[in-house]
């Protein structure tokens, strides 16, 4: 999935912990955060998550992104990230 703003991470976020059975107080323990963390994140405000609490979600939740060098004529916004499920099955490349 493409992560474009803040609020696609919320998505991601939230439905992965969802999917997973988590309670947003059992995510926030993961992570060492307090749970009104978590309820923020989820409500869009990851935009002013540190790359460290960021990378701490997405290992608490089984999830990595990989970052594309955007190219000159598209803005370098550090958001704009490709999320992967490890499990999801790969689609093909062109």
């Amino acid at each position: 999935m493409l992560v474009n703003i803040s609020h696609d991470w919320a998505n991601i976020v939230r439905d992965r912990r969802l999917d997973l059975g988590l309670t947003q107080t059992d995510l926030a323990q993961r992570i060492g955060r307090a749970r009104q963390w978590v309820v923020r994140f989820e409500s869009g405000h990851a935009g002013s998550a540190s790359v460290d609490s960021l990378m701490a979600v997405l290992n608490a939740l089984d999830l990595y992104a990989t970052v594309d060098i955007a190219e000159e004529d598209v803005d370098p916004d550090p958001m704009f990230m490709d999320v992967v499920d490890p499990w999801e099955t790969p689609k093909a490349q062109p």
